[in-house]
């Protein structure tokens, strides 16, 4: 949608009750899909958004559907395809853990070559991997692919938010006219249009919607760097609100102290 990235447009579907399903390579087509559920459509994420994965890759993938094994796979693109394709969760239909998957699968690969390397049930045993807890699947699919069905970048440090006082999007907005916040959320735009006399807007999200944030010059004076470059930010204001949109005036920028950050997400910024 060209303003919007990808893990919004995923996140924002999924907060209103669109089902949305992750790059599966035995289900995706190169783009999304409609995908029949038990009770309406869906939207199957596409193998294109998988980094790391050429198209001519992608397309072999879509042509061999459905596969039996990781072996099949291995068989038809090369170890860097396989590699990225274990570290995006789109071999879980075939190995759960993404760990496990990526083991079998680093330093596989045949397609085009001459002589097939080893056949991963020929390689030597899996050793015992840690599981990747949630913070770590999210972290890792939106490192491979921009975006995550499996939940929100904050939605697993929603405790330690709590813990130092930090409202969700949802109740921020609740709150109403006048009162002063704190919040803390990831970066999604930046905008500063020609007429807006130096006054920077800014829209901040986690796992429950949308904070528009305003920065008047004073602040972004005493702020330079956190207004155009940080990711995860945490905004000090005073709510305003306007029939149905509430914004926080900013008085304050600053990073929040957390003992796990989240993954930097690049913002659409328009000056």
């Amino acid at each position: 949608m060209g303003f919007y990235s990808v893990s919004t447009i995923v996140g924002d579907a999924g907060r209103h009750g669109v089902e949305v399903f992750p790059i599966d390579v035995q289900a995706s087509a190169i783009d999304c899909t409609m995908e029949l559920t038990a009770r309406d459509f869906g939207v199957r994420m596409g193998l294109r958004f998988v980094k790391g994965l050429a198209k001519a890759d992608a397309e072999t993938i879509v042509r061999h559907q459905p596969f039996e094994s990781l072996d099949e796979i291995a068989r038809l693109v090369g170890r860097g395809a396989l590699e990225a394709l274990a570290e995006a969760g789109a071999l879980e239909s075939l190995e759960k853990d993404r760990r496990r998957a990526l083991w079998q699968v680093s330093g596989s690969g045949s397609a085009g070559s001459v002589g097939a390397e080893l056949a991963l049930e020929d390689r030597a045993e899996i050793p015992e991997l840690e599981r990747l807890n949630e913070f770590e699947t999210i972290a890792w699919d939106h490192l491979r692919t921009a975006h995550s069905v499996r939940g929100y970048p904050l939605e697993p440090l929603r405790d330690e938010l709590r813990r130092h006082g930090l409202p969700t999007a949802a109740e921020l907005v609740a709150k109403g006219n006048g009162g002063k916040a704190d919040f803390a959320g990831i970066v999604i735009c930046r905008q500063r249009p020609a007429t807006a006399k130096g006054v920077v807007f800014m829209t901040l999200e986690d796992e429950t919607g949308f904070v528009n944030v305003i920065l008047w010059q004073s602040v972004l004076d005493r702020y330079p760097v956190l207004a155009r470059t940080a990711s995860f930010l945490g905004v000090s204001g005073t709510l305003q609100a306007e029939g149905r949109v509430v914004h926080l005036v900013a008085t304050r920028l600053w990073v929040p102290e957390l003992a796990q950050k989240p993954v930097n997400a690049a913002s659409r910024d328009f000056h």
